[in-house]
């Protein structure tokens, strides 16, 4: 029953209520035309018992008017004692119709009717002659055993047939009273089966539908309150148990949602708190180099100057014009990652060369003091060349702006078997271990970052997405005021 549907539940309370029902009307239909039967039954052994007494008085009449005429001579008694034989075989025939499907009360009306027409025959007639001519002996006749042995036999005959009929009637009557008295039990006990199951099943509905609906209505008022962790106790019948699961699995969901969003709003919020500090910072970035190309640009085309400071000036203007390019490419580049555009060309290149190259052209004009570890054989990689040059030049470029001047830097690469490590080590500032999980994120800068040093904090996020593309890492490790060491593993021969 667990098992089944809540409509099937219902069909199979509703058939088991119908079967009960059925059941009481049925011993009701039981009752009633037994009911019927037997009167009509009793109806006929009504008439056959009249029919009978008939035949009976018939007889009698023949007895009585043949004594009274035996006894006085009157023609009175002779002419009823005609009308009474003229009687009797119709009351027989009447008797007989009655009697025509009952062989054995049919034989004994035969038998009286026999015995009557041989009481006529052989007695009444033969006495109604001798009393013309010899009335005491025809008064003795009668008044003698003789008369009886002739009347008795039909008296007999037609006590039986009444007295089956009477018995018949009895066990009729009693057949009838057992019929309607089961009938009454039955149909009683069924009413109050059928009363039963109405209860049970009213009782089920409250407690396997209602109840759980009930809730999950209260439950459902919670939720557009806004209280997404209500949840509806596991129960119901069938499909409402499926809803209260469906429910509960609904309010689960809405609160991870929502669980979802907030994250989402706090990273917006932070986002957008960037994004605003990244506009004040940008608006300073750009101004700053932008008013040094301008203005000497203007003074190189105002005046003329010596050419080793004219080459100072456009030297200037040509670093300017690189930072303001720079930021331009950041900029750029976070659109693409952030659409799904960064493509790579990947073709086969030498690691240690490129690392060289980045290395000559970012410490060409640095007071840093460089420290190179290369191997001497080439480590080809398969990949976007200019890309990985992107990621050392930024790992470069942050190792010198956040160390102090003539500062070491310690560049070295590794190869192993199946992967080579490029580590980019200085001894600058260092990161707070709360930063270091967020220093690649985009537009994340430490807080703490010494005043002056400028940057879009778009560079270490750029390089996580170039390194993770070509199915690399990147890690950190660093500590304040001691240094950090950048980590960039690749594979080599990664994307052929």
């Amino acid at each position: 029953m667990n098992r089944l549907s809540l409509v099937a539940r219902v069909v199979v309370l509703a058939t088991a209520v119908a079967i009960v029902v059925g059941i009481v009307v049925a011993s009701s239909l039981i009752a009633i035309l037994s009911l019927r039967h037997a009167q009509e039954r009793e109806s006929q052994t009504q008439e056959v018992t009249t029919a009978t007494l008939r035949v009976e008085n018939a007889a009698v009449n023949l007895e009585s008017a043949l004594h009274g005429y035996t006894l006085s001579g009157n023609q009175r008694f002779l002419d009823s004692f005609g009308q009474a034989k003229r009687n009797a075989p119709k009351a027989f025939r009447r008797l007989e119709t009655l009697l025509a499907n009952d062989r054995a009360q049919l034989q004994r009306a035969r038998q009286a009717r026999d015995y009557l027409n041989q009481y006529i025959r052989d007695y009444a007639e033969l006495v109604i002659v001798i009393r013309r001519y010899d009335p005491q002996s025809a008064t003795s006749r009668v008044s003698g055993t003789e008369d009886r042995r002739y009347a008795v036999p039909v008296r007999e005959t037609l006590g039986k047939i009444l007295a089956v009929e009477q018995q018949r009637s009895t066990d009729r009557a009693a057949h009838a009273d057992t019929v309607a008295r089961n009938a009454i039990v039955v149909g009683s006990l069924g009413i109050v089966l059928a009363t039963g199951l109405v209860v049970l099943f009213g009782a089920w509905v409250a407690r396997g539908v209602a109840a759980p609906v009930r809730r999950t209505s209260a439950a459902a008022a919670r939720v557009a309150a806004g209280d997404f962790d209500v949840r509806v106790e596991q129960s119901g019948a069938g499909e409402v148990g499926g809803l209260v699961a469906a429910f509960n699995s609904m309010t689960r969901a809405l609160a991870h949602s929502r669980e979802e969003l907030l994250e989402q709003n706090a990273l917006l919020r932070d986002s957008e708190e960037h994004k605003r500090d990244l506009i004040t910072m940008v608006s300073h970035e750009i101004r700053t180099p932008l008013a040094s190309v301008i203005g000497f640009t203007s003074l190189l085309l105002e005046r003329e100057f010596p050419r080793d400071e004219e080459r100072r000036y456009l030297e200037i203007i040509d670093q300017q014009a690189r930072r303001l390019g720079g930021i331009a490419g950041d900029f750029l580049d976070v659109q693409l990652l952030e659409g799904g555009g960064l493509k790579l060309d990947r073709a086969p290149f030498d690691l240690v060369e490129l690392t060289r190259e980045q290395a000559n052209l970012f410490f060409s004009h640095s007071t840093h003091v460089l420290d190179l570890d290369l191997p001497e054989t080439p480590v080809v990689v398969n990949g976007d060349r200019d890309r990985i040059a992107q990621v050392i030049g930024n790992l470069l470029s942050n190792a010198i702006k956040y160390s102090p001047p003539r500062a070491g830097v310690h560049v070295s690469l590794h190869a192993d078997t199946g992967d080579v490590e490029l580590s980019v080590a200085d001894e600058g500032i260092g990161i707070p271990p709360a930063d270091q999980d967020r220093v690649f994120e985009k537009f994340y800068r430490v807080p703490d970052a010494a005043p002056g040093i400028g940057g879009t904090g778009l560079g270490l996020s750029v390089a996580r997405e170039i390194v993770t593309s070509h199915g690399g890492e990147i890690d950190l490790e660093s500590e304040a005021s001691r240094g950090s060491t950048f980590r960039v593993r690749l594979p080599v021969g990664a994307g052929s």
